[in-house]
């Protein structure tokens, strides 16, 4: 394929999806809003088909440019009154299956073309693409019609101060930036042992010397300080070019929540705010999978029918409130509903059908996210096997988040997942049990204690400690990884909270905080339980990194193993 029409192509593919999303954005407004937001929808609509159309003849894809027309005149038709716009839904999926062909084909030599079409490098060569008179599929000049395909070049001379780079590059930039992290570390590391073996050393030197070396360290301190200002700068900017904006996915949530209250007979209004949260893209598939199950979710649990809120005293129209915010080093996404709330009763009844060890020994909203468990009578494509809310615990758990949730019988649920900003980059807790060093989410970390023998209790055969007014179980990492070799003596306790789960994880060292670089595990080593990940220290050693979530679930070590002894 020619270089420069595979720079166009993707171009092209890149602007037609993103017409596609206000596309669809804007038929959902059409289908929900009042008539004057009905029709600012209608026009925006009819600009963005217009100008994706022009596009699409321009490349030669006539099965677009057609699809693209048909919608121009379906929506032309549209009664505005009473808009219904189901079957424009299902027209639009169509054009984006189609760019998704042109986009997957194995670099075809009519790289993914619709039939009749022909071949992309004959329609490059004989448009005349640089060419300002050049005329599209429908005979008319590019650039001569208002709202036509001139509006790509409009569109590229609003941002002609920014230039749009491949996610494939970015993810380069941030491993140079990640290996930039580990030298940075390694080269503290070095420049402390050096500098401790300098102070330390017995060997008489002259004062002048000494003066001399004091000096020097002083500057290699100096330099090493300002390297560390302008590595932490890169470090930001560079994840902030890995971020990508919510907005896009909660489009398509809006589209799940269309879709589905229809489907459920259900009234619903759909509320977003804090599209332009950013988030790592890579932690976006995760966030997508988790919000698509939560508001599909709300709509076919939550929300009440229109005949059942109506019974109940409120408005037959239900409300799904959307929101999104950084809270210091995480993203909060939030799903709220004003429905019938869950109801625990049913909840627990169905644990104990399902798992009675489960329902005995959790919380009613914890057995919520428990695989089987599901408040719905019956199961159907959408909703009642029990495994989604099980899937969403596991997708956040998985990229180091947690998820909380809070509901009152009739009056609704809120649910909050809580995503760290950056995949790569995770702010730890270095601690040492057994003379082996470990990373922990700082994330997860609640508290730091200072073992006391005197303050360990016994209680169902497991160690324990008062803290805060309640019991803390305890699990020594030791124990957790098979790597104690006799009874611990002294350490710290470090209290960790997954979901409300409290833990008090036993060690014998705290390292210090760092920022460490995440490196998944090889698939021989597989995923240990309470292990998450790894990653390199300054002085080249490769450690865990803890995984909160599976240590909670580790049933805590027994006090012989933390304490050889009640007081």
């Amino acid at each position: 394929m020619h270089s420069g029409f595979q720079e166009l192509l993707e171009e092209f593919l890149l602007e037609a999806k993103e017409r596609a999303d206000e596309v669809e954005a804007t038929l959902l407004q059409m289908a929900s809003g009042d008539a004057d937001e009905r029709q600012e929808a209608l026009a925006q609509a009819k600009r963005e088909l217009h100008t994706l159309k022009g596009n699409a003849g321009m490349m030669g894809f006539s099965d677009l440019q057609h699809l693209a027309h048909e919608m121009e005149d379906d929506i032309l038709e549209l009664d505005l009154d009473a808009p219904e716009v189901d079957g424009l839904l299902k027209t639009l999926d169509l054009l984006r299956g189609g760019l998704d062909e042109i986009q997957t084909p194995e670099e075809s030599a009519q790289a993914g073309a619709p039939v009749g079409t022909e071949a992309p490098e004959a329609t490059l060569s004989e448009s005349g693409l640089a060419d300002a008179e050049t005329v599209d599929g429908f005979g008319e000049p590019i650039g001569g019609e208002p709202g036509g395909s001139s509006e790509r070049g409009a569109s590229a001379r609003d941002v002609a101060g920014s230039v749009r780079v491949s996610f494939s590059k970015i993810d380069q930039l941030v491993e140079v930036q990640a290996e930039t992290l580990i030298a940075r570390n390694r080269l503290a590391d070095a420049i402390e042992h050096s500098r401790g073996i300098a102070e330390n050393s017995q060997l008489e030197l002259p004062d002048e010397f000494v003066n001399v070396a004091a000096s020097a360290w002083e500057d290699v301190e100096d330099a090493r300080q300002n390297l560390e200002k302008t590595l932490r700068l890169l470090q930001e900017l560079v994840t902030d070019l890995g971020m990508v904006p919510l907005q896009g996915l909660f489009r398509s949530l809006s589209r799940i929540v269309h879709d589905e209250s229809r489907r459920e007979g259900k009234k619903i209004d759909f509320e977003i705010r804090g599209g332009n949260t950013p988030i790592d893209k890579t932690l976006l598939e995760a966030a997508g999978d988790a919000l698509g199950h939560v508001v599909r979710n709300a709509v076919i649990h939550g929300i009440e029918t229109p005949d059942s809120r109506r019974a109940a005293g409120k408005d037959e129209q239900g409300v799904i409130q959307l929101s999104a915010a950084v809270d210091g080093s995480e993203v909060r996404i939030e799903v709220t509903d004003d429905g019938a709330g869950i109801d625990t009763g049913a909840l627990r009844k169905k644990a104990r059908s399902v798992a009675p060890e489960l329902a005995a020994g959790a919380s009613d909203l914890a057995l919520l996210f428990e695989e089987g468990v599901s408040t719905r009578k019956s199961a159907d494509l959408a909703a009642g096997r029990g495994v989604g809310m099980a899937a969403v615990k596991r997708s956040v758990e998985a990229h180091g988040g947690r998820i909380k949730v809070q509901s009152e019988p009739g009056m609704g649920t809120s649910f909050a997942l809580h995503l760290p900003v950056s995949a790569s980059i995770l702010r730890s807790l270095l601690l040492t049990v057994d003379g082996e060093d470990y990373a922990l989410p700082l994330t997860a970390v609640t508290e730091t204690l200072l073992r006391e023998n005197e303050t360990l209790h016994e209680m169902n055969r497991a160690a324990v400690v008062r803290w805060r007014h309640q019991v803390l179980p305890l699990l020594d990492l030791g124990d957790a990884f098979e790597t104690a070799t006799g009874v611990r003596e002294k350490g710290f306790i470090i209290v960790v909270d997954v979901n409300g789960r409290l833990r008090g994880l036993v060690a014998d060292r705290l390292v210090g905080i760092r920022d460490i670089v995440v490196k998944g595990l090889d698939r021989i080593v597989g995923q240990p339980s309470g292990i998450s990940g790894s990653t390199i220290l300054g002085d080249g050693r490769v450690i865990m990194i803890l995984d909160p979530a599976g240590l909670v679930t580790i049933p805590p070590s027994a006090i012989s193993s933390v304490h050889d002894e009640i007081s």
